[in-house]
């Protein structure tokens, strides 16, 4: 059990650093890491069991820092309460078409990564992610769009990433130095995300969705009162 859960692990980080490469190919990964070109390959394709320097030097050739997280098996939260707020008032203001499930496992064991929310339909799904604090965004980013594409390969469907973030002033100056990043990277309007998910519409793409206190609501959109 436990060498499937390390060989599962050890396809996970391959899998990152293949998508952090991007385009890069296993040579320039080579010389950027200092690694052997077969020992790139044989890393990638899961066939070695790989030292932490060798992660480390693959991390830092593409970009990243290497970091470990211990995961819950079990009882896994929200990580504060404030981040509940923002959960509660987007599942509030969601059109009964949406099924919000809240911190659904993405991938699959050993890899026990959560996304805060997930409002799923029949026309689409969507991942949010909750940053109440988007103190290193482009770091902040990156981790939720590696988490998508895991669970777009669970899903084996789309999936659109909404980075939800509350309307406040301090929220807004740190963010601002990242307008060429939110424009590219999340390309979709906070108005327009709002108004399909009240509507039960498409959000048809990634979104920076600025969630404000007076957004919150009672009674989910196209619910029937209580007592009909």
């Amino acid at each position: 059990m436990q060498e499937r859960q390390l060989a599962a692990l050890v396809n996970l980080i391959a899998r990152e650093v293949r998508l952090a490469a991007g385009g890069m190919t296993q040579e320039q990964l080579a010389q950027r890491s200092g690694l052997s070109q077969p020992m790139v390959s044989r890393i990638l394709s899961g066939n070695v069991t790989p030292t932490l320097p060798s992660l480390q030097r693959l991390a830092t050739a593409v970009g990243h820092r290497l970091s470990f997280k211990l995961y819950p098996e079990a009882g896994i939260r929200l990580r504060d309460s404030g981040q509940l707020a923002v959960a509660e008032i987007i599942t509030s203001n969601a059109h009964v078409v949406w099924r919000p499930s809240l911190e659904m496992v993405v991938g699959r064991s050993p890899d026990r990564r959560a996304a805060d929310l997930v409002l799923s339909a029949d026309h689409e799904v969507n991942m949010v992610e909750i940053e109440r604090r988007p103190f290193d965004f482009q770091a902040q980013l990156r981790a939720a769009q590696l988490k998508r594409q895991a669970l777009v390969e669970r899903l084996n469907r789309p999936v659109n990433l909404i980075v939800a973030v509350p309307a406040t002033p301090s929220a807004r100056r740190m963010l601002g130095p990242h307008v060429a990043l939110i424009g590219s990277s999340l390309p979709v309007p906070s108005r327009a995300a709002w108004a399909a998910i009240r509507a039960g519409g498409q959000v048809g793409g990634d979104v920076l969705l600025w969630v404000r206190p007076r957004d919150a609501r009672t009674v989910r959109p196209g619910s029937a009162p209580r007592g009909h």
